[in-house]
Parts: C-alpha cells; sequence; structure tokens
C-alpha cells in the first residue's frame, strides 16, 4: 500500500486554534490521518499552498503552478514538504 506524507507549517486556522503551527499528513488510498508537529520524512518535494476564499494555488518544486476550486471558502498560506 503506497502512503504520501506532507508535512506543513504555517497559517492554518484549520488545523492550528491561534493560526499558526506545523502538522503531518499522512494519505494512504483509502485513509488520511492529521497529526500536529513534525514527521521524518526523505524530502521530494517542497511547495507553497495558498488558499484565498474558493481558490487554492499550489507552487511546487515537482509539479510547477496548480490552481484548483474548493467548495468552502478559507485562508491559508503555508510552505510545505513531501516524501513522493
Amino acid at each position: 500500500m503506497s502512503k504520501k506524507t506532507f508535512v506543513e507549517i504555517g497559517l492554518d486556522f484549520d488545523q492550528h486554534k491561534w493560526g499558526l503551527g506545523v502538522s503531518t499528513e499522512i494519505e494512504t488510498a483509502n485513509s488520511e490521518i492529521r497529526k500536529k508537529g513534525f514527521s521524518k520524512i526523505a524530502i521530494t518535494e517542497v511547495y507553497l499552498r495558498l488558499w484565498l476564499l474558493k481558490k487554492v494555488l499550489i507552487l511546487s518544486t515537482k509539479e510547477g503552478i496548480k490552481i484548483s476550486n474548493k467548495k468552502r471558502k478559507n485562508f491559508k498560506v503555508l510552505i510545505g514538504v513531501s516524501d513522493k
């Protein structure tokens, strides 16, 4: 079973009561686990994620520039790393 791990730091009121923090997200084919703090990973990608209202802009060293739409409004500014 393949898994992908993301470690993010930045402004995120969904995951952090006071806004700023560090979180780790582990995705598998059929589940997603979120936890606070760092997890040690082999970094293969660095990205910046900006979520403003219903638009998300991702600037990635692996995938370039991506823009997507979300169903809900939010505001996030995150710098992240991933392992796959």
